[in-house]
């Protein structure tokens, strides 16, 4: 079955999200996952951010008009904050799910958290539950990244979605994350265990190393099958978003925008090849 295939801007670098946006088009791309970064927190990527916690309606709205200058929706936003642990990341979480709802948003991703202890266990389920509760009443799901800690593999989310067992709390599953973060991990049995509980999907390529950062164009990994992540979500009847993150590969030149196109390109040519748009 076609697949609602978006785009997260960190696949473009340090250019981010203006330059992004009119190139994710021309790819025929129609669906992109917006970041909204933390105020005064450097991005990884480099790039200026065009939405943080502290932003307000006018840039809500020049989201809006850049979005419809290049025919593009938002399909979800990626709300990524630090650990919700922490009560002052929880505190800027709820503000950015403020922001995703002003936007229109379903389903925002962003981490699950870590804790060392069964009393910090405990202050982060129910962390995540108030941010779940907001989220529901925005009529948002939260989506748990493929992350350290309490998502890093199957069994963790299959444990911490149990726990939990809240309606707006549900898993983006990351495809190439689950091979970066656990030795000797299956991409596809994993999925095939979590996949009832995957609201949204990151679809990265993955040289298969634990611990490399490798994540190339779809299809120049080598590591994930990705026509049998199609059809494991095609079983469980999945109809969520599933969007391209492609993250390079570390020590290389910083690549140019026409290089990031590229991959982005040649990506979009892979999943074609998988059945992903037919």
């Amino acid at each position: 079955m076609p697949h609602q295939i978006a785009c997260f801007p960190n696949s473009y670098g340090r250019f981010g999200v203006p330059a992004a946006l009119p190139l994710i088009a021309e790819a025929g791309i129609r669906y992109v996952e917006l970041p909204v970064k933390t105020e005064g927190v450097p991005s990884f990527f480099g790039e200026t951010p065009v939405l943080t916690d502290q932003s307000g309606s006018e840039e809500v709205e020049q989201i809006r008009r850049m979005l419809e200058e290049h025919a593009l929706s938002l399909c979800s936003c990626n709300i990524t904050s630090g650990n919700p642990l922490d009560r002052n990341v929880v505190d800027v979480t709820l503000r950015k799910l403020d922001l995703a709802g002003q936007l229109g948003v379903r389903l925002v991703v962003a981490g699950a958290g870590e804790a060392e202890s069964p009393g910090e266990r405990a202050v982060l389920y129910d962390h995540l539950r108030e941010i779940g509760d907001h989220a529901g009443q925005l009529g948002i799901t939260y989506c748990f990244e493929t992350h350290p800690g309490v998502c890093q593999n199957a069994d963790g989310m299959l444990e911490t979605m149990s726990a939990l067992a809240h309606d707006a709390l549900r898993l983006n599953f990351d495809t190439g994350n689950v091979l970066y973060y656990n030795q000797g991990a299956d991409v596809i049995e994993s999925l095939r265990r979590v996949v009832s509980f995957v609201a949204h999907v990151h679809l990265k390529d993955s040289g298969g190393t634990f611990e490399e950062w490798n994540f190339p164009a779809l299809g120049a990994g080598g590591a994930v099958e990705f026509r049998l992540v199609r059809e494991v979500l095609d079983e469980a009847g999945f109809s969520g978003p599933c969007s391209l993150e492609i993250e390079g590969v570390q020590g290389e030149e910083p690549p140019s925008l026409e290089v990031y196109q590229q991959r982005v390109l040649e990506s979009m040519a892979h999943l074609r090849g998988c059945g992903y748009t037919e």
